[in-house]
């Protein structure tokens, strides 16, 4: 099949020392391989927990900015829907990867997978509970986990339709108007 490049570059960054403070994306954010004002938007993939089929996706922070509307386009592509946070006392937004490019101004999410499966017989939680309990920063967090390879395919694939959707839009993300993030 033929495809046609995208109208934007897109920029995939790996980065390192979350936990030690976010150095690995404060580096980047602060010493950027491209002017920072090129960057447009950010798509933190930080954990997603593919141990289910998930029918959702919780984009923290998409509640500040217009890439609310990519997310749930992107996954609404995929018969998934984008949930509100539903831990907002943890503050998570402001507690991964992407928050550093936000600081610099850049609107920015962190996508995971979300709380439900598409079976309702499902119960997810604790399938998240037991996963953060026993696997969440451990060596245990590895390859032999019964790892829900159709729901890491679906996720790539919201993934990468949002890069599309950010790579092809007119426009540039912005800040809601008078939002705290947007303001500082």
């Amino acid at each position: 099949t033929e495809t046609n490049a995208p109208r934007r570059s897109i920029l995939f960054v790996a980065v390192t020392g979350e936990e030690k403070g976010l150095v690995g994306s404060e580096y980047f954010a602060m010493n950027p391989t491209v002017p920072i004002e090129s960057i447009v938007g950010v798509v933190n993939l930080d954990m997603p927990v593919l141990l289910y089929d998930f029918g959702d996706v919780i984009a923290f922070g998409s509640e500040h900015s217009t890439l609310a509307d990519t997310v749930r386009q992107a996954a609404g592509s995929y018969g998934t829907e984008l949930s509100p946070d539903p831990f907002p006392e943890q503050n998570v937004f402001v507690r991964s990867d992407h928050y550093r490019f936000v600081q610099q101004g850049v609107p920015s999410v962190f996508l995971v997978t979300g709380i439900t499966s598409v079976d309702r017989d499902v119960d997810t939680q604790p399938i998240i509970e037991g996963f953060l309990q026993e696997h969440y920063h451990k060596p245990s967090d590895d390859l032999n986990l019964p790892i829900n390879y159709k729901a890491a395919a679906k996720f790539t694939r919201i993934n990468a339709k949002i890069g599309e959707i950010l790579a092809n839009d007119p426009d540039r993300p912005t800040w809601h108007e008078g939002d705290f993030f947007g303001r500082t």
